[in-house]
């Protein structure tokens, strides 16, 4: 399976497995349609569930992420999450109030067409 930049994916997201050493980033919004901006690894995957209450809209160009939506998760899923080279911040919002989701680096080897 593919992602959107041609990188080898797993066949779902649940099956990805983290970076060893780094925590997962908790993503929060008390206030549905309110614009946050997470920081990112530019050119990294990261694995992305909404936990509680509602689902999250991803973009990366401004904050206005309505407006760019790259990416969108619907409660309880997981998705892949394919940080573009020259981007260091996630904008994201949500369609209720008090959403919760996590975000966690995948680890990748050595070749960067391959996962673990």
């Amino acid at each position: 399976m593919y992602d959107n930049s041609g990188a080898r994916t797993s066949p779902h997201p649940n099956q990805s497995q983290p970076v060893i050493s780094q925590t997962a980033l908790k993503l929060t919004q008390a206030t549905a349609g309110t614009n946050t901006t997470a920081t990112v690894v530019a050119g990294k995957r990261y694995r992305f569930t909404s936990y509680l209450t509602g689902g999250f809209r991803f973009g990366l160009a401004t904050v206005a992420t309505d407006g760019n939506v790259r990416w969108v998760c619907p409660l309880y899923q997981s998705i892949e999450i394919q940080i573009p080279l020259g981007y260091t911040s996630l904008y994201y919002t949500t369609d209720t109030n008090d959403a919760l989701g996590f975000l966690v680096e995948i680890k990748q080897n050595a070749d960067p067409d391959v996962d673990q």
